[in-house]
């Protein structure tokens, strides 16, 4: 995250340059002691990179990431794009494009949705490009091809190694295993699962608490729970921002007719 600021790239490169001068003087003073010098500086290097790393990663959340979390996704992608969009590398491009992917996916926007995941390269990133393709197909009712993504992320959960890294995989994974057996007409399963995950996503971003409202409301809708629709759907709608979750739980609830009505 720290090649993403250059003012803390250039922190960096100022405190290097001091030690580095710092300990030349020091090899002028004492020498044939260099070996006292060296240990120093490597330590005094690996510091300020984690020191400026956990800077960058504060700031990257609170001015770029903090937008999506909040439903502002059109404010997310703008500032990812002052922050990365210039930037030129393979992996950074690849996560630019792994970003730009969720925040059109957010928005709504199939389209760029697709063209974003085009740039997506690395293996790390895969399993973003595998759940935002998911939703591209499920959006143009190709179901075939969305139970390939879904394949595909299972295949990546069962190698993945890393805990934190797998249970994100996982996560993925379930969201789009309810979103088909919704999309094909089973209704039960993922509505007792996204009744007991709202109950539990207090402390979760704004943006991931109103996709969960939407998608309980949206299979309640379905499944024919007109009454019990309404209390998730005008969340989704009161708090989704320009999410498409917003829009989506608006048009629901335009089609449901007030208690009493005929």
């Amino acid at each position: 995250m720290l090649f993403l600021y250059k003012r803390l790239v250039a922190a960096y490169i100022f405190v290097a340059v001091l030690c580095t001068i710092g300990g030349l003087i020091y090899i002028g003073r004492y020498p044939g002691r260099y070996y006292v010098y060296f240990p120093v500086l490597i330590a005094v290097l690996i510091a300020t990179i984690a020191i400026l790393s956990f800077i960058a990663k504060k700031k990257f959340k609170e001015e770029v990431l903090s937008h999506l979390d909040n439903c502002r996704t059109g404010i997310f992608l703008e500032e990812l794009t002052k922050v990365m969009g210039k930037k030129r590398g393979k992996r950074e491009s690849s996560f630019y494009a792994s970003l730009c992917a969720t925040g059109y996916d957010v928005l709504g926007d199939y389209d760029s949705l697709y063209a974003s995941c085009r740039n997506i390269k690395l293996r790390v990133h895969m399993p973003v490009y595998h759940r935002r393709m998911f939703s591209y197909y499920i959006s143009r009712n190709e179901v075939d091809h969305a139970k390939d993504a879904l394949a595909a992320l299972t295949a990546l959960a069962a190698e993945e190694k890393n805990p934190a890294e797998k249970k994100v995989i996982t996560g993925f994974e379930e969201e789009c295993k309810r979103a088909l057996q919704v999309h094909t007409g089973e209704y039960n399963e993922p509505i007792n699962y996204y009744s007991e995950m709202l109950k539990s996503m207090e402390s979760k971003p704004l943006v991931t608490r109103v996709s969960y409202a939407y998608a309980l409301g949206s299979a309640l809708v379905m499944n024919g729970d007109l009454e019990e629709a309404k209390e998730p759907l005008l969340f989704a709608a009161s708090r989704g921002g320009d999410t498409k979750y917003r829009r989506q739980a608006e048009e629901l609830l335009k089609k449901i007719k007030p208690s009493g009505d005929k």
